[in-house]
């Protein structure tokens, strides 16, 4: 028996500690992220559209010096865009790490959450066992193990419902 609840032990500890991978997804991050794409794709619609109306002053310009003018804002508009197209290219691609690392968050929560239960599990089970001896030699010592399994169910019971919290949080965030 002990066995077994070592080896479900340690791996409480590889998957629940944090050795696998993040155990919990921060709150806001994604919404950080949306917000500042959805402001740069706004900002680049308002640069394009800002080219339009300079090229179109541009062609309809009679003087050499005007067209040259609108010529160089143009220019300073197409850099502009470019730079906002790679923000929003790099925007899209924190969205698609975030996505990344919440799944495997997810993935790690959910095999810690496992783990907790089969140790809970070996508990309750070794509960049952001690749970109705009646030998008065042996009584005193029953119950201490029946408390101290109690104990430790009840402390898994606990990281469980945390690790569920986190769950919910990382649904939360899910790009």
């Amino acid at each position: 028996m002990s066995e077994a609840i070592a080896f479900q032990q340690s791996e409480v500890h590889s998957w629940c500690d944090g050795d696998k991978g993040p155990v919990t997804c921060e709150l806001g991050v994604t919404g950080g992220i949306r917000s500042t794409l959805a402001s740069e794709q706004k900002n680049n619609e308002d640069l394009n559209e800002k080219r339009r109306d300079l090229e179109d002053k541009r062609s309809n310009a009679s003087d050499d010096d005007e067209k040259a003018r609108l010529t160089s804002e143009i220019e300073a508009i197409d850099k502009d865009i470019e730079a906002s197209t790679k923000k929003i290219e790099g925007l899209k691609s924190d969205l698609d790490n975030r996505k990344d690392l919440i799944e495997k968050t997810v993935e790690t929560i959910n095999k810690c959450i496992d783990y907790r239960r089969a140790v809970l599990n070996v508990f309750a089970y070794a509960q049952d066992k001690v749970r109705g001896e009646n030998d008065p030699d042996i009584e005193p010592l029953a119950r201490h193990l029946r408390d101290m399994y109690e104990e430790s169910k009840s402390g898994h019971e606990i990281q469980i419902t945390n690790r569920n919290n986190s769950l919910e949080d990382c649904n939360k965030e899910k790009p």
